[in-house]
């Protein structure tokens, strides 16, 4: 795994607090190809809301459930992309169809991993 916390991940942090989402997009996918779960959760939260990107529901359960198999327990992130996976299938995306089974089975996840809302 990519180093969580890396100059890289934090200065496309610093562009997403600044709003500047198209740059942050370009810092973060090949982070999130070299398997920083940090930079996919963050990655996949852009193509969830369509900030920088095209909103894609399947590319951003694609990298949700990336970042939730690998159990991150730093920042409850796999924590977090879990209920994000519950938030997409209880409401639908583009490219995603509502399935409350499926966003129950995750939001009980999320919960076992101590999310909490």
């Amino acid at each position: 795994m990519a180093e969580f916390d890396s100059p890289e991940v934090l200065k496309a942090i610093e562009e997403l607090n600044r709003g500047n989402y198209s740059v942050a997009v370009a810092l973060l996918v090949p982070l999130a190809e070299a398997g920083n779960p940090k930079a996919q959760c963050n990655l996949a939260s852009l193509y969830q809301l369509g900030l920088g990107v095209e909103s894609d529901g399947k590319r951003a359960v694609e990298l949700y459930k990336k970042v939730a198999e690998q159990n991150v327990l730093e920042g409850n992130l796999s924590a977090l992309a879990y209920n994000n996976l519950a938030t997409l299938y209880f409401t639908g995306a583009p490219g995603v169809e509502a399935d409350w089974a499926k966003a129950n089975a995750y939001l009980t996840r999320a919960r076992e991993l101590g999310f909490e809302m």
